[in-house]
């Protein structure tokens, strides 16, 4: 069994798209210093069904109890201090496969 973590984020408007790019680049590097994360994809969203969420990302880790250590790693909450202030709003979505 695995679980993903999954968040899709608006945004703020005068965000700049290397920003967000910069947040897509970043999140994709957690992989590398995340032990617990064994998968990562990022993107952008290319259709106009995604109600104003512009990006989003799947992280996969093996098991429930990984998600606070992933949650709670220091390369993850660097990550949010950079980037959260920059995030109209965010969604996140966790489930098992």
């Amino acid at each position: 069994m695995c679980l993903d973590p999954s968040v899709i984020v608006k945004f703020k408007p005068e965000v700049t798209d290397d920003i967000k790019e910069g947040a897509i680049k970043d999140i994709l590097a957690l992989k590398n210093t995340i032990p617990q994360i064994t998968d990562i994809s990022a993107g952008k969203n290319f259709t106009d069904r995604g109600k104003g969420y512009e990006y989003g990302w799947v992280i996969e880790i093996e098991k429930k109890e990984d998600l606070p250590v992933y949650a709670n790693h220091q390369s993850h909450l660097d990550f949010l201090a950079k980037y959260k202030p920059t995030f109209e709003d965010v969604l996140a979505f966790d489930y098992e496969f």
